[in-house]
């Protein structure tokens, strides 16, 4: 009788231990769960709750857009986001009056879009809207994406935004497993 070689590993595929390539995988995606990543995090000014949370790129740049409560037209600020600061590089109106600048230490152009205040690289921090209750229509901008603020916050509530490195998890569990 031919003798058999007897074998107490288990194998699948070719020959390789099933359980090594999972523990492999497993840690693969602990690893990347634990991975720092640049968040904006829009938080309740008063109590730092957080309201809402976006992944973003790094050296990426959103806007605020509103109507301006006096002049009823639009405003525009644009920040860059530089490490964890938030800097204000310009400014776009299309009117002048009470509450929008007359005259200004930086470069200022006039385009299609209105008056143009650019140049700027004023690091805000706090950087802090109160969400509009009916006219000024507070919306934040990411890339191609337009988000107004009471999809995640209240009617006259102070809204922080900043940004922070977190691990990918925290993101996860924040905004996408809830």
């Amino acid at each position: 009788m031919m003798s058999r070689e007897s074998n107490n590993t288990k194998s699948y595929g070719k020959g390789y231990p099933a359980f090594p390539a999972f523990l492999i995988i497993l840690i693969l995606i602990i690893v990347g769960l634990l991975i720092p990543v640049r968040m904006l995090i829009a938080s309740d000014n008063m109590s730092d709750n957080p309201l809402k949370i976006w992944l973003i790129p790094v050296r990426d740049n959103f806007t605020v857009a509103h109507t301006h409560s006096v002049e009823l037209t639009e405003v525009k600020d644009i920040y860059q986001i530089e490490g964890t600061d938030i800097i204000l590089t310009e400014t776009i109106f299309s009117s002048y009056g009470a509450g929008l600048p007359a005259t200004t230490d930086y470069p200022f152009e006039i385009t299609d879009q209105g008056f143009r205040i650019y140049d700027i690289n004023q690091t805000i921090d706090p950087l802090v809207y109160r969400t509009g209750a009916v006219r000024a229509n507070h919306r934040l901008i990411l890339g191609d994406k337009e988000i107004t603020f009471l999809d995640f916050s209240q009617p006259a509530q102070g809204v922080r935004l900043r940004t922070k490195m977190m691990p990918l998890i925290y993101y996860l569990t924040k905004e996408v497993f809830q």
